[in-house]
C-alpha cells in the first residue's frame, strides 16, 4: 500500500476572499482523498498536465507537462511527441493516491489531454469551450442552450461543465473511430454552424479584435497537444472555483460562473440523485456519425 504523506500542511494556497475562509494544502489534500471516486474514473487513463502554486496561487505557478524526476515509479506516464520535436513525458493521475501526491506538489489545478494513454493520437471526445467576451452570465447561459438545441438536431448526447473561470465545456464522448484532424475539422463545422445560427451571439473568430462582444466558439482543444480544464478540478482564482460537470437545466437565468466554489461543492453532491455524468460511456458516438449528420442540416 502506497503511503502518501502531507508536507507543510498550514501553507495557504487560497487566500481569504469576500468572505470565503482561506484554504491549505491540507484543505486541498482533504478534498483529494474525498472527491477521488468521482473524478478519478473521468481522467484515470489521460495524459496529465499538472497547474503548480507551491507558493499559493498569489505566487508563481506554471504548467507542468513532462514529469519531474522527482516523481515515485508508481504514478504512471506516457512519453508523447512534442511539437518542434523532441518528447514529453506526461504524468498520469490513476487513482487517489496520485491525486494527493500531486496536490502535496502544490498542484491547484489537473487539465487532460484530448486521447488516452493507450491511444495518444485518437480524441476520446469533441470539446466545445464556450468563452465569453464580456462579463454576463446570460450570454454564456444562452449560448449553452443553443449548443444543446444543435446537439438534439444531430441525436447526440453532450455532456456539460461550468470551467470554474468564466465559460462552460461541452464534451461530445466518441468511440475513437477518428484522428484529431477529423475531430478538429468537425468541431469547426458545428462552431461554424452555431455561429451562422447566431450571428450576434456566437462567434469564431479567434482574434479578440475581431468577436466584438460575441461568445468565442472555441474548438481550438480537439489537437493533439491541447490540454482543458478536468471534471472536479480546482481553479487557481479567488474563493477556489470547481469544474463542475451540471445537468443541462442547472444552466439557467440563476447560473453564474462562481456557483460551485469548493466549500458548497459537497453540499451540492449530496442533493443530487446521481452524478451529472453517469453513463457517460455509454453515450459514445462516432465522429463520422455525427460528422454524416452535420452535413445533412447545414
Amino acid at each position: 500500500m502506497v503511503d502518501v504523506s502531507l508536507s507543510k500542511p498550514d501553507k495557504v494556497l487560497f487566500p481569504a476572499d469576500d468572505g470565503a475562509a482561506a484554504l491549505t494544502k491540507a484543505d486541498l489534500f482533504d478534498y483529494a482523498g474525498r472527491i477521488a471516486d468521482r473524478m478519478i474514473p473521468l481522467i484515470r487513463d489521460r495524459p496529465a498536465v499538472l497547474q503548480r502554486f507551491p507558493d499559493g496561487i498569489d505566487g508563481d505557478g506554471w504548467y507542468q507537462k513532462h514529469t519531474p524526476k522527482h516523481f515515485p515509479d508508481w504514478i504512471p506516464t506516457v512519453t508523447l511527441p512534442k511539437r518542434g520535436g523532441g518528447t514529453v513525458r506526461h504524468p498520469v493521475v490513476d487513482s487517489a493516491d496520485a491525486l494527493r501526491f500531486v496536490v502535496n506538489q502544490g498542484t491547484v489545478s489537473i487539465h487532460v489531454l484530448g486521447g488516452t494513454v493507450d491511444h495518444p493520437e485518437v480524441p476520446t471526445e469533441l470539446l466545445i469551450d464556450l468563452d465569453p467576451s464580456i462579463d454576463d452570465p446570460s450570454q454564456v447561459v444562452e449560448a449553452t442552450a443553443a449548443v444543446r438545441e444543435l446537439l438534439d438536431d444531430l441525436s447526440v448526447t453532450g455532456f456539460v461543465k461550468t470551467t470554474g473561470s468564466r465559460g462552460v465545456h461541452v464534451h461530445v464522448p466518441l468511440r475513437g473511430d477518428a484522428g484529431f484532424d477529423a475531430v478538429a475539422a468537425l468541431g469547426h463545422h458545428m462552431g461554424t454552424l452555431l455561429s451562422r445560427r447566431h450571428p450576434d451571439l456566437l462567434t469564431v473568430e479567434f482574434s479578440k479584435a475581431d468577436r466584438g462582444d460575441r461568445l468565442f466558439v472555441d474548438t481550438l482543444r480537439n489537437a493533439p497537444a491541447q490540454h482543458a480544464v478536468a471534471p472536479y478540478t480546482l481553479r487557481p482564482r479567488p474563493g477556489a472555483p470547481v469544474a463542475v460537470p451540471l445537468r443541462w437545466d442547472e444552466i439557467g437565468p440563476s447560473w453564474t460562473p462562481d456557483a460551485t466554489p469548493l466549500r458548497s461543492l459537497f453540499r451540492r453532491l449530496g442533493s443530487l440523485a446521481s452524478d451529472p455524468w453517469d453513463g457517460i460511456d455509454d453515450h459514445r458516438v462516432e465522429a463520422a456519425t455525427v460528422a454524416s449528420r452535420l452535413s445533412e442540416i447545414s
